[in-house]
């Protein structure tokens, strides 16, 4: 999507037709309030899919740690442009496949698609582990293991997404969308630290084991799970694949709010979530800090994220989302400038465990609103569409940062992609008054 269209498209009328009423979500038994307890942790399949990921993240932010030190060992020379190279990698089946992930969230059984995806995420990590240990492994082999990955991701985001408003009430939505993006970006507080311990002692193959191994926990998470909604499409009913994705996208064009949020979301994660691949030039040539210090700035966001993420589980949700998604951008642009100008490690943690606080308090809100807004039947392909924007394109931005911080340097990369993010999202929410003003 272009600057302009997004200009262009963000002065749309209202949408041609309104989002379908939504069915209840009946509670499970158990899901009555508990003093003391996190609102959408009440939900039994929510807790089991939660634990599950944030075991396996932990193994999964294992294997991107440290992937990003085996880099620096094969080519210390050209370590931005191959970050880069492996995540346009990873972004390529995020853009080419997340919306074929969405429609397949909507036609079949999504329970059953999360564990083929499970399955393929250990097989690509097991052989990887081995090409490591074995010393077979070469640089070109890392964007092709990025490629699957990005691949399992194009569905496994939008399938995973689509059930969150089926396992938790309304009230407690926004904190299930925040817990379950800390599962992975708060996981970052667990799993780099362990690497970054892990890989003088086992190396990186050895890392790269602990990190498949870890599939399991969603694996026995998914089938322990009971009472989901599969709102698998009975035969003969479903739409052809491209005819629907292309209804997909057409709700999404024709709905002015859902429009501006997907194109928020665009801009702030190709400027201000695309170059956390960076970190580890940050580290090498900038702090000089070895292996540990390295998994604790991968690890810095992630402490934000869960704090975030627990401050707005722990809260039944007030509204105004609009303004909450503005001045979260704002915050976050302001600290990554102030983040790629800080010349001391010490005083850069801090600031990163900020960028995963605001982060995570936009894409909450952001994703709650697509949740609310879309009907069961397309959930799956809006969220698709969030994804894309929210994880794909990132990839690509970090491609160009990459390229680009090998010419000027990745200071002035990162502050000048943060500016750039602000002048977007200010100007987008001054001509959409129904993202300014959503509740």
């Amino acid at each position: 999507m272009t600057d302009g269209s997004i200009a262009a498209a963000a002065d749309r009328d209202r949408p041609e037709f309104e989002p379908e009423p939504r069915a209840a979500t009946p509670p499970e038994p158990d899901n009555q309030a508990k003093s003391g307890r996190i609102g959408a942790l009440q939900s039994r399949n929510f807790r089991l899919l939660w634990t599950g990921l944030i075991i396996a993240n932990s193994g999964s932010w294992m294997a991107t740690t440290a992937e990003g030190w085996l880099v620096t060992e094969l080519e210390p020379d050209r370590a931005p442009l191959f970050v880069g190279i492996i995540a346009m990698s990873f972004a390529l089946p995020m853009i080419l496949l997340t919306m074929v992930g969405g429609a397949v969230a909507d036609r079949f059984p999504r329970l059953r698609m999360l564990w083929i995806v499970q399955i393929v995420y250990m097989l690509a990590g097991l052989i990887l582990a081995f090409l490591t240990l074995t010393d077979l492994i070469e640089v070109w082999m890392l964007p092709i293991y990025a490629f699957l990955l990005g691949c399992g991701l194009a569905f496994d985001s939008p399938i995973r997404q689509s059930i969150l408003p089926d396992i938790v009430p309304k009230e407690h939505l926004a904190g299930a969308v925040s817990l379950n993006s800390a599962s992975y970006t708060g996981a970052a507080l667990i799993g780099p630290a362990i690497a970054g311990a892990l890989i003088p002692i086992v190396g990186v193959g050895g890392v790269y084991l602990v990190a498949s191994i870890s599939v399991l926990a969603v694996m026995t998470a998914l089938w322990k799970m009971a009472g989901v909604p599969d709102y698998a499409a009975p035969k003969g009913e479903t739409l052809p694949l491209m005819q629907s994705i292309k209804e997909g996208l057409t709700y999404a064009l024709n709905s002015r709010l859902i429009f501006g949020v997907l194109a928020v979301t665009v801009i702030s994660g190709a400027f201000a979530r695309s170059w956390n691949p960076l970190l580890v030039i940050f580290a090498r040539e900038e702090f000089h800090v070895g292996s540990f210090r390295f998994g604790l700035m991968i690890a810095a966001p992630g402490l934000g994220t869960l704090l975030a993420a627990f401050v707005i589980a722990s809260r039944v949700d007030a509204g105004g989302r609009g303004r909450k998604i503005l001045l979260s951008l704002i915050a976050l642009g302001l600290v990554q400038i102030a983040f790629a100008a800080m010349p001391w490690y010490v005083f850069g943690l801090p600031l990163l465990i900020m960028v995963g606080v605001f982060g995570t308090l936009a894409a909450a809100n952001m994703a709650t609103v697509l949740q609310i807004e879309a009907p069961p039947r397309l959930r799956g392909r809006m969220m698709s569409i969030y994804m894309l924007a929210l994880v794909g394109l990132p990839s690509v931005g970090t491609l160009i940062s990459g390229a680009i911080a090998n010419v000027i340097g990745v200071r002035p990369t990162v502050g000048g992609a943060a500016v750039i993010m602000l002048i977007w999202v200010l100007y987008l929410f001054r001509r959409n008054d129904e993202l300014r003003t959503v509740d």
